[in-house]
């Protein structure tokens, strides 16, 4: 993982109240969902929009975490993903590794590929 400067840095980001997510939660964490894109092991489920142009992103246990580092707010609900002509799952995924991964660490793990994996539900 980057160093904890950095991290700190993604978490102090995010807009919102800090009193129910520590940043000793956020690393933890965060060290939770690598491990489970290493291991293809995240669960969510899915709801698109009626015009198909964004989605919300339910998962089993990672909203805080991926709405800090993708959307820079704190909130437990699911995260919105707009866009059109991308697998918004993988972007998802994938920046949220970025923000918290060095790109040596990305590339020696095939982070890329991983985060193409998960179960939908």
């Amino acid at each position: 993982m980057k160093t904890p400067y950095k991290i700190n840095a993604v978490f102090l980001l995010a807009k919102g109240n800090h009193e129910y997510y520590s940043f000793e939660d956020f690393t933890n964490d965060a060290k939770a969902f690598i491990k489970d894109v290493k291991k293809r092991n995240t669960i969510c489920t899915i709801k698109a929009s009626r015009s198909g142009m964004s989605r919300k992103f339910n998962f089993d246990r990672y909203n805080m975490l991926l709405n800090i580092c993708y959307n820079q707010k704190f909130s437990f609900d699911p995260v919105a993903v707009g866009g059109c002509g991308m697998d918004m799952h993988w972007h998802l995924k994938y920046s949220t590794c970025e923000a918290l991964l060095t790109k040596n660490e990305i590339e020696k793990h095939r982070i890329n590929l991983l985060c193409s994996s998960g179960k939908i539900l």
